[in-house]
């Protein structure tokens, strides 16, 4: 067995040197729990324990087993180990995992289970360039026109070496949410949007030679925004408030409305909550409200949407009004505003644009070129 993995890691080194691969650890946090239920498919996947004595068990095709949480430690068959890893037997053996024992996850490469926070947390151990085959229809659909897809795969992949330089989790390197990106595994895979990522590599998005914070989201609402207006903070050249009109029609959340009642408001906020002003606009969304009631209180545009909830209230572009029991939000645009917006994308794709034309159009002063980072 450890021929085969000497052999495995030999040949993705040779066929790595072609372009960026770099190996990963990524927290799976949406099957963190007390148990998990693990299975291979194709061929076999092989647990490894190190404790006091040393112990592997070969986990068939069709078999399911559990890895469960005991105080600090993890067990397995009995078996406690503060980490448990379970390696692919084969190149064609798949690793699936599960919370429930019935709907499993299929995930290329290794993994590691730690104990986190009282809690189990699979690590994925995954090549780069595979963990952005997963991100990016996990990001966007696969619907998307071709030079849309390969912005997104840039962007997607500026952001990951990013994170690697400014912000990692001890023991491993981010996570498969929206703290880092979204990361749904195989099953989320799509092989027209592999194929572009494939046409994409080794290519960043950097200014000053490094690659950015390339942040993106669904819908800007016709103009985006400056980072230091939505967080604060001081101005980075790249995230400037561009004009976007015309470019996102075929987005859900162009415009839209929702009416949430005083009494979920009040919830949210721990008071009850009599009316809501808006105190200051900047790039065109809101930057500061007024919440008035029982308290009295002034915050953040962005801070108001993570309280009342990013499915409520979809951007901080909007005008609100009282109306009886409830507040009416009127809005533009889906997300946070800064960056690139993903329908804008569509639509530039749709005129004609190449990718290197989109993300120039969202991140000012940059250069699309091939990178690969320092260890």
């Amino acid at each position: 067995m450890k021929l085969l993995y000497i052999f495995l890691f030999v040949g993705l080194t040779i066929f790595g040197e072609e372009y960026i691969q770099d190996d990963l650890i990524v927290g799976i946090n949406r099957f963190k729990g007390k148990q998990i239920y693990i299975a291979s498919e194709n061929e076999s996947a092989i647990i490894e324990i190190k404790s006091d004595k040393y112990y592997t068990y070969e986990l068939k095709p069709g078999d399911i087993e559990t890895i469960s949480a005991s105080d600090n430690m993890i067990n397995f068959k009995g078996e406690l180990s503060s980490k448990i890893f379970l390696y692919k037997g084969t190149p064609e053996t798949i690793i699936k995992i599960s919370l429930d024992g019935k709907i499993f996850s299929r995930y290329r490469g290794d993994f590691e289970f730690i104990n986190y926070k009282n809690n189990i947390l699979p690590l994925n151990s995954i090549q780069s360039e595979e963990y952005i085959y997963s991100v990016v229809p996990s990001e966007i659909g696969h619907y998307f026109p071709e030079e849309a897809i390969k912005a997104q795969s840039l962007a997607a992949r500026s952001y990951l070496y990013y994170k690697l330089k400014y912000s990692r989790y001890d023991g491993f390197d981010l996570f498969d949410n929206i703290n880092s990106q979204m990361y749904l595994g195989m099953d989320r895979e799509n092989s027209k949007i592999n194929m572009s990522v494939d046409t994409t590599h080794g290519k960043m998005i950097l200014y000053g030679g490094e690659p950015i914070n390339a942040l993106y989201y669904s819908t800007s609402g016709g103009v985006t925004a400056n980072n230091e207006d939505v967080w604060g903070g001081s101005s980075t050249p790249y995230l400037r408030s561009v004009n976007d009109i015309g470019n996102e029609i075929k987005s859900p959340r162009l415009k839209w409305e929702v009416k949430i009642s005083k009494n979920e408001i009040s919830k949210k906020f721990g008071f009850k909550v009599s009316n809501l002003k808006i105190f200051e606009i900047k790039s065109n969304r809101v930057s500061k409200i007024r919440i008035y009631g029982e308290k009295n209180k002034t915050i953040t545009g962005d801070k108001f949407r993570s309280i009342v909830g990013y499915g409520k209230v979809y951007s901080t572009q909007f005008s609100v009004r009282s109306s009886g029991n409830y507040f009416l939000f009127t809005g533009k645009g889906s997300g946070h505003g800064v960056g690139m917006s993903q329908y804008g994308a569509y639509g530039l794709s749709k005129q004609g644009k190449t990718y290197e034309e989109i993300l120039k159009h969202y991140y000012k002063g940059v250069e699309i070129k091939e990178y690969k980072m320092e260890n």
